[in-house]
């Protein structure tokens, strides 16, 4: 599946949350509560793969679990004390993918409400950053990391997209 067939799914996952999901997002419920309901929107929309909410599991770890360890560096640029880089355990919001192993690994997103919008210039974005690499020894290989922010309360109905690609932000015409 190219690039462009992945985040055109996404999108269509997007608009039937905020189709079905209005409601909550116009209260501004839970960000967990939207990021598992858009997970169930993408999973028919990607009947060949796994689409799977909070996944840490990583079948090439001896604990089978991820963890950022090649992006201390960049934590260490937001600010982190160097007591905190030991390691970062990771559970992306929704990883689409095939379950015990890493070479299909479709997308992985993380979602935010327009509230919390800051956050993603931190520690999110870093993830999205590391796990769609493919050099210096990462093997997770992303084809795209997904930054979606979802209007709330008067907001509702509108979202944001940050797209990575090989560690770098892109933008939809770039995706070839």
């Amino acid at each position: 599946m190219d690039n462009q067939e992945i985040l055109d799914r996404v999108e269509q996952g997007i608009k039937l949350l905020l189709e079905n999901e209005e409601d909550s997002l116009k209260r501004g419920l839970n960000e967990l509560n939207a990021s598992t309901h858009l997970a169930f929107y993408l999973k028919p929309l990607f009947k060949d793969y796994n689409v799977d909410p909070e996944y840490n599991g990583d079948i090439d770890k001896p604990n089978d679990r991820k963890a950022l360890d090649i992006a201390s560096n960049r934590i260490k640029e937001i600010g982190k004390k160097p007591n905190e880089l030991e390691t970062y355990k990771l559970s992306p919001d929704i990883i689409v993918h095939r379950r015990r192993t890493n070479k299909h690994n479709l997308a992985v997103i993380e979602v935010k409400k327009d509230i919390h919008s800051k956050h993603l210039k931190d520690f999110d974005l870093i993830k999205l950053e590391h796990l769609t690499i493919s050099y210096l020894g990462n093997h997770y290989n992303y084809n795209l990391g997904i930054a979606i922010v979802l209007g709330t309360n008067d907001n509702t109905g509108n979202y944001d997209l940050t797209i990575f690609k090989e560690g770098i932000p892109v933008k939809r015409r770039d995706l070839r």
